[in-house]
């Protein structure tokens, strides 16, 4: 049985199964529901079992679960279907190194007491080890100064490779928004004209943030493939075998941290309009229509670094004049997507300059955010091409 002193947090929409309660003994139980913030249940809690119920094949919200643990002190135990019922989630938790344990939901009640002792003990041995790293820390305070300079070097680095203009064909017309949380960005995007008629887009978040986080943007920068070279010619890499050869880039890498990430990758023809686009676990783009309408762009995909081998969808779309397209990353859906988002500046005639400063006098005032990078970008198909206006913008290149 569990240590009597001991109390375990369950995390989840159902109840807490019969089993579970016959190996925790009489050491307590705390329901906590999915929605509600983990951190601060984790850190009063000696294990946290975890069932993910529906959000097991949401590959997003499970990355995003995951880099909230190894932020907080608890270990957790996910409690999941047999592995032969769902081997993706299996393999996704188990291929990722971190203060987890994997159990199915039909084991016995010995053997959840079993793990969850075990996970006791690992959290114990982690609990010692952070103290010294904590110790550690303080010791070396002094070279702090050195460190922030490094970190605004490497803030510098990362910015040079972003886009220096946003270009300009035929009646496309863009701007972003990009806010890292601290120094540097999880999040990463490009614009590119990749031919008389097609421009490249794409935003991409490393889940996670800080310097892990902005390593793996640098890899995605690179690797990213839009065209090939073939003889003396070439051609455009549509946006759904761009995402598939990066992700086996990725997976062939083996990281250890922060190797999970999303995108949204779209290509348009600038003289038909016609945009192809795919997602890897990204929030969905979306599209307003003139008059405020407002369209998902849907794309089945699941994150990049996770399964080899894994094939992306794309989706066709066609644009007209007046349309306007968001692409963005998930730390900004709170703001876009809120009950108090931007659903005004959608269905007025604003500018995408002034959609901009409108987002950020948001942000700037919103005080409930979560912490997390923001990346949002935004394309308009103008009924008058006319040359754009230069407007640097608060956080922005």
């Amino acid at each position: 049985m569990v240590q009597a002193k001991a109390k375990l947090l369950w995390v989840a929409e159902g109840p807490v199964p019969a089993a579970l309660r016959r190996a925790a003994g009489e050491a307590g139980i705390e329901c906590c529901r999915p929605g509600q913030p983990l951190k601060p249940q984790l850190e009063q809690a000696a294990v946290a079992v975890i069932h993910p119920n529906g959000d097991c094949n949401d590959s997003a919200r499970m990355a995003k679960l995951l880099f909230e643990i190894e932020h907080a002190s608890a270990v957790v135990l996910f409690m999941l279907p047999p592995e032969h019922k769902n081997p993706r989630i299996w393999k996704m938790l188990t291929s990722r190194r971190g203060q987890h344990v994997c159990v199915s939901e039909e084991s016995s009640p010995a053997e959840l007491s079993a793990s969850i002792n075990a996970v006791m003990r690992l959290q114990s041995s982690i609990g010692q080890l952070r103290q010294e790293l904590t110790e550690l820390r303080a010791s070396g305070a002094s070279n702090s100064d050195e460190l922030n300079e490094e970190m605004r070097l490497a803030a510098r680095l990362q910015r040079d490779f972003l886009p220096r203009r946003l270009p300009e064909v035929g009646p496309i017309r863009f701007a972003v928004l990009y806010r890292p949380l601290g120094w540097v960005s999880g999040d990463i995007y490009d614009i590119a004209r990749l031919d008389e008629n097609h421009v490249g887009f794409y935003v991409a978040d490393a889940v996670g943030h800080g310097m892990p986080a902005a390593l793996l943007t640098m890899f995605i920068k690179k690797a990213l493939q839009t065209k090939r070279i073939i003889g003396n010619s070439y051609q455009i890499v549509p946006p759904e075998e761009a995402l598939t050869e990066l992700n086996d880039d990725i997976c062939r890498q083996s990281l250890s941290s922060c190797q999970f990430c999303t995108a949204a990758y779209c290509v348009i023809n600038v003289q038909n309009l016609t945009m192809t686009c795919a997602r890897a676990g990204h929030p969905e783009p979306l599209l307003v229509r003139p008059g405020g309408r407002v369209e998902k762009v849907e794309a089945q995909g699941s994150l990049l670094g996770i399964f080899e081998q894994e094939k992306y969808a794309a989706t066709s779309v066609q644009l007209a004049p007046g349309d306007r397209l968001i692409v963005y990353s998930d730390g900004a859906e709170p703001v876009l997507m809120g009950p108090e988002g931007l659903d005004a500046p959608w269905r007025e005639h604003m500018s995408r300059e002034e959609f901009i400063l409108a987002l950020t006098a948001r942000i700037e005032s919103a005080h409930d955010l979560p912490p997390d990078d923001m990346t949002v970008l935004v394309l308009d198909v103008l009924e008058n091409p006319s040359p754009a206006r230069t407007i640097t913008f608060p956080g922005s290149r």
